[in-house]
C-alpha cells in the first residue's frame, strides 16, 4: 500500500493547476499580441462588425475558452493555497 500526505496531494494538485493556468495565459497572450487588445474589447469588436472574417471568429471561440478556463484554474489555485482540499476514497 502506497501512503499519500494530504500535503502531497496538495502539492501535486497546486503544480497540476500552475501548469494549466500557463496554457492558458500564453493562448490569452498570442490572441493579445495577434489583435493588439483584450479578448473584452476584441468580442465587442466581433459582436459590431459588419462583415463576419471566419479567422477572427475562430480566434474568438479559442480565447474566450482560454479566458473562462483560466478564470475557473485561479479559482481552483486560491482553493488550494487556502486549504480548501478534500482528499476522499
Amino acid at each position: 500500500m502506497v501512503q499519500v500526505s494530504k500535503q502531497s496531494v496538495q502539492q501535486w494538485m497546486m503544480f497540476e493547476y500552475l501548469t494549466k493556468k500557463h496554457r492558458f495565459q500564453d493562448t490569452i497572450n498570442i490572441f493579445e499580441r495577434k489583435y493588439g487588445m483584450t479578448y473584452s474589447e476584441f468580442e465587442k469588436r466581433i459582436e459590431t462588425a459588419e462583415k463576419e472574417i471566419f479567422e477572427e471568429w475562430d480566434d474568438s471561440i479559442d480565447w474566450k475558452a482560454a479566458h473562462e478556463f483560466l478564470i475557473r484554474i485561479n479559482n481552483k489555485i486560491q482553493d488550494i493555497k487556502k486549504g480548501n482540499i478534500e482528499v476522499i476514497d
